[in-house]
């Protein structure tokens, strides 16, 4: 995702700004497509090859409003939606299946998170303001093997490998 589209995601998030949200930073928003969770890394060899049979074209996607999960009443992650005729979803289920054997959790919603919510907050004009407002599209042409590791700051990410799009033949 451009730059200035975190940027943009990220001036969202100053509006909701409070004790109990904490919004991530534009640098670290992305769509996951599949969480992994601890991986040894003996195993991230085996990850890369099958992520490496994964093939699509690069297609584009369009921010478009924002929501909660898991519910207005009880937020725990805002986010800004992702929609692209079903494409970002087709790669995601290709990652998903090709990985089977790892991680748990093998549900995918295609967003970008904004903030993390600690405590009870009332966000409905927020949601209400923005739930159809368009934010710009982008073009998918790769996908990565993240590697998050956690500190108080919050997560710092590292890209282990990169798994470009098929070129489309003209």
């Amino acid at each position: 995702m451009p730059e200035e589209l975190k940027e943009r995601i990220g001036e969202l998030g100053k509006e909701i700004e409070q004790e109990g949200i904490r919004l991530v930073k534009p640098p670290n928003m992305h769509a996951t497509l599949k969480f992994l969770g601890e991986t040894h890394e003996e195993k991230l060899g085996n990850i890369e090859q099958r992520l490496r049979e994964v093939t699509f074209s690069s297609f584009k996607c369009s921010l478009k409003g924002v929501g909660v999960f898991p519910s207005e009443k009880y937020i725990r992650v805002v986010w800004v939606g992702v929609e692209s005729n079903g494409q970002l979803e087709k790669l995601a289920e290709d990652v998903i299946g090709s990985l089977k054997d790892y991680g748990k959790d093998n549900r995918f919603s295609a967003h970008i998170t904004i903030a993390r919510v600690k405590k009870k907050v009332d966000l409905g004009k927020f949601l209400e303001k923005y739930k159809n407002k368009e934010l710009g599209e982008f073009e998918v042409k790769s996908f990565q093997l993240m590697e998050s590791v956690l500190s108080r700051e919050g997560p710092a990410y590292s890209t282990i490998a990169s798994f470009p799009a098929e070129e489309k033949n003209a």
